[in-house]
């Protein structure tokens, strides 16, 4: 058995293709959405880049954690969620059990480990953007992927046929090349952009740049292996993002099946006033050149002001190129 806990976008894009794989699968959700799920008779993945929608029977609905007979149990929630997950689940793990993490960011995998040492716990790196439209509905606008730092065989195989495509990590290089891709996230939602804009307006390719920047030398500093998902060392994709024209958006469209319309989650966290994860992201950045004794000064700037829209509707969006003035980049 895998159970599920989160409903959100990630959580409901893999029971889809878990439950279309054939594997038993259990979706845990709060109380207070259960109604709303229990008179849906199907899961549904829409907008899945090169086939036709996914409709699949909903998977087990359970608003109780019970980890007898579970093999895996997929941690799908946003980070703040996290604290309340870990006090509802037992201080020992059952023996079998492997608990695999999708939480965005580097933060949630080593608090697991303090928590559960002697647990088998394993990273997945989520490489899909997708956004949940209502219970059991989600939208994916790229390719299909997941990269899961473990070499559990049985593990690697949950997804077999049914259009997953799996790829095997070998420590946590692939989770800090996904942190630098979602440093873009909080560019997004200070400016309500999509990724196409992100990849072709000259304000907000210069502002990524200088994220990135930023972000790549203290990573470099502390001696802190990355791997971009793409076969492109950091210098040249920097000179693809800041002087390759329309080539970044063709390319993350036919690399990585990336849909027009497509916005990063943290855009839809702001639009609807929630707190988003960009302390998991460019914080996670600021907590690294404190720790350095380094300044971080465009991502922190980054960080306070993605604080000071949380919340705020309707959001005092800013223009990239006010943005842009605002990081003096």
């Amino acid at each position: 058995m895998i159970l599920i806990i989160g409903a959100g976008a990630v959580g409901t894009t893999l029971a889809a293709y878990l439950t279309l794989a054939g594997q038993p699968v259990r979706l845990l959700m709060r109380e207070r959405d259960m109604a709303a799920f229990q008179g849906l008779p199907h899961l549904t993945v829409d907008g899945v880049a090169g086939r036709k929608s996914l409709k699949v029977v909903k998977p087990e609905l359970s608003t109780t954690l019970d980890l007898t007979g579970v093999d895996y149990l997929l941690l799908c929630v946003k980070y703040a969620a996290l604290d309340d997950v870990l006090s509802q689940l037992p201080a020992t793990l059952p023996v079998g059990l492997t608990l695999v993490s999708a939480l965005n960011g580097v933060s949630a995998l080593p608090r697991l480990r303090q928590r559960y040492p002697t647990s088998r716990l394993v990273n997945m790196t989520v490489m899909f953007n997708a956004q949940l439209l209502s219970p059991l509905h989600a939208q994916i606008t790229t390719l299909p992927q997941i990269i899961i730092d473990s070499d559990d065989a049985k593990l690697l195989d949950l997804f077999d046929l049914s259009g997953m495509e799996v790829k095997r990590a070998q420590g946590e290089a692939d989770a800090w090349g996904k942190l630098l891709l979602n440093l873009a996230n909080a560019v997004c939602a200070l400016t309500h952009s999509s990724a196409k804009d992100l990849l072709t307006l000259p304000d907000l390719r210069a502002i990524y740049a200088a994220v990135l920047d930023e972000a790549v030398a203290l990573i470099e500093h502390a001696g802190i292996a990355y791997r971009l998902p793409m076969p492109l060392p950091y210098k040249l994709f920097r000179q693809l993002i800041l002087h390759g024209g329309p080539l970044p958006w063709w390319i993350a469209r036919l690399r990585n099946g990336l849909q027009e319309g497509s916005y990063p989650s943290m855009v839809a966290d702001i639009e609807r006033g929630r707190s988003t994860e960009v302390n998991q992201l460019n914080g996670e950045i600021v907590n690294l050149g404190r720790a350095q004794r380094r300044p971080s000064p465009v991502n922190a700037e980054i960080v306070a002001l993605v604080q000071g829209l949380e919340g705020k509707l309707p959001p005092p969006y800013l223009t990239p190129a006010e943005l842009r003035e605002r990081l003096r980049v």
